[in-house]
């Protein structure tokens, strides 16, 4: 049985192709990506934004065709995010300038209004519903529910992020979850697959470390 999995785990990297050698160079800049995530650093929509371009050629050729286009389509949201976050961050600088007395948190975040929840819910259940219609009746994907679900998740999780709202770290988990089952499903590289379990992982950590080392952006959170 060990032999088995250590000859399955080896054959991944022997021989490797275009396709594996791409994922393998997407799974570096993730782990600095995330890294960058974890410190609420701008330069880290640079990296993801490169990382999409990177994935959107793997997901053509593995056909799952809604990834593909969300990370196409997040090359834009990366845009918007990195100019929101260098925002963010020079308000908060000068408003740390105006009070030097006070030391604060790099790492700032709100949680979800109601209304707000209750308005991202009802959107996200809609771009559900056009990604899988489309998937469904346009494509060949053999998984369009769940190929819809990963990537109506990531756009909203990604708006989420760029909001700073911690709680895009369960929106992440559930991300991660779904996406390990597709792509074992579909014969992706081990690379990803383990880029994707240490995803899993890292969401948790993420909230955690925001939750204790950030601070809320309102004084009742």
């Amino acid at each position: 049985m060990l032999s088995d999995i250590w000859s399955y785990i080896a054959g991944q990297f022997t021989g490797m192709d275009f396709w594996d050698t791409i994922q393998t160079a997407g799974l570096i800049l993730s782990f600095i990506y995330l890294w960058l995530e974890f410190r609420q650093k701008p330069l880290m929509w640079i990296i993801s934004a490169v990382c999409s371009m990177i994935y959107a050629s793997v997901y053509f050729h593995s056909k799952i065709y809604a990834d593909m286009g969300f990370s196409c389509f997040n090359i834009c949201l990366c845009v918007y995010g990195f100019i929101k976050w260098l925002a963010s961050d020079r308000k908060e600088s000068a408003r740390q300038r105006s009070d030097a007395s006070r030391r604060e948190p790099g790492i700032v975040y709100r949680h979800f209004r109601a209304a707000e929840f209750l308005a991202v819910s009802g959107t996200a259940a809609l771009i559900w519903a056009a990604i899988f219609c489309i998937l469904r009746f346009l494509t060949d994907s053999p998984v369009p529910a769940l190929d819809a679900l990963t990537t109506m998740l990531n756009i909203v999780g990604t708006w989420v992020l760029a909001q700073k709202i911690i709680e895009v770290w369960g929106i992440w988990f559930l991300v991660n979850a779904v996406s390990i089952y597709i792509y074992c499903r579909r014969g992706l590289h081990l690379t990803t697959i383990l880029l994707y379990g240490f995803y899993l992982g890292a969401s948790v950590y993420g909230y955690i470390k925001w939750r204790r080392q950030g601070r809320c952006m309102y004084e009742n959170c």
